[in-house]
């Protein structure tokens, strides 16, 4: 699978994996030793929601974007460093964890809209 940003057009993610239950939502990105250009988690919540996102026990900063129901981006968070916590202001029914630098990189700013293709 992999996430593209339809308001530029540009790849965000070739390797993306999904967190759609408790056990991957709750293993996240702990204890992964490494969390390439390219790569993304993509939490699947069971309702939307203020949800929190911890970087406890893992190793690298990410970037979050969270999406609403439609996939639009609706907040973003840069370079969260390990050991934080952070919750989302906004109501959401998904989060993407990408690389720290990612978001910049890839020009994903609010009211985006994210695609999800399946190879």
């Amino acid at each position: 699978m992999s996430l593209e940003d339809k308001s530029t057009g540009s790849v965000i993610a070739r390797e993306v994996k999904i967190a759609d239950n408790f056990w991957r939502r709750f293993r996240g990105l702990m204890f992964k030793r490494k969390f390439r250009d390219g790569e993304a988690l993509l939490f699947k919540f069971k309702r939307p929601g203020r949800h929190s996102v911890h970087t406890f026990f893992v190793r690298f900063p990410i970037d979050l974007a969270y999406l609403d129901s439609g996939f639009k981006v609706i907040e973003i968070r840069t370079c969260l460093k390990p050991w934080r916590v952070h919750t989302s202001r906004v109501d959401s029914s998904y989060l993407i964890e990408l690389p720290a630098g990612t978001v910049v990189r890839s020009g994903i700013e609010i009211g985006h809209k994210i695609l999800l293709e399946k190879f």
